[in-house]
């Protein structure tokens, strides 16, 4: 009952401590089921131009859904539109950051970095990554729509830490692509 009220009187403030949450939710589900997903965590020069890189194509792809007025875009933006406005309202810069890092960083930490890599270990990487996505896109479900592109892009992300093993690299993807969506959305949209 305290969540609802919270989520209902300060929303900002509730997905700040929900996404905050996931971070030690992931490390205890590291150590249950054996996995350290710290020790992927490697910045250098290198990993931090791959992730600018690596994030290019998404928001070239999300650019390009709005621009081409892609029926889907523009009910998926209809459907999050009074979530950006219920979080954000005046407060965008910093606050925008702030959930992006963290859900970037706390997403990927228990998807990719806890669960992909259990599952890899258990069944294959391949078929971890596709599972993590789905559970990823499930996490994620507002509509069919919204479930579809949350898979999609939970697939690039593990397919990216599979590929390149560096679970930085992941979180920063994540969280770049998630701020520079929003703050478009609430430029362009939303203002």
């Amino acid at each position: 009952m305290r969540l609802r009220w919270l989520a209902a009187t300060h929303p900002l403030l509730a997905a700040v401590i929900l996404q905050a949450l996931a971070i030690p939710l992931a490390l205890g589900l590291a150590l249950v089921v054996g996995v350290t997903p710290w020790a992927d965590f490697r910045l250098t020069a290198e990993a931090l131009l791959m992730a600018v890189v690596a994030t290019a194509p998404l928001l070239v792809g999300f650019w390009a859904a709005g621009h081409v007025r892609a029926q889907w875009f523009w009910e998926l933006e209809a459907l999050i539109r009074p979530t950006l406005r219920a979080l954000f309202g005046d407060r965008r810069r910093g606050a925008v950051a702030l959930v992006s890092v963290l859900a970037g960083f706390g997403e990927e930490l228990l998807f990719r970095g806890v669960l992909q890599a259990w599952l890899s270990e258990l069944i294959g990487p391949w078929i971890g990554v596709a599972i993590a996505a789905v559970v990823f896109g499930l996490m994620h479900f507002l509509s069919w729509t919204y479930f579809a592109v949350a898979t999609g892009l939970g697939l690039y992300l593990g397919a990216l830490y599979e590929l390149t093993g560096n679970l930085l690299v992941v979180c920063l993807v994540h969280a770049l692509y998630d701020w520079v969506a929003i703050r478009y959305l609430l430029a362009s949209r939303l203002s």
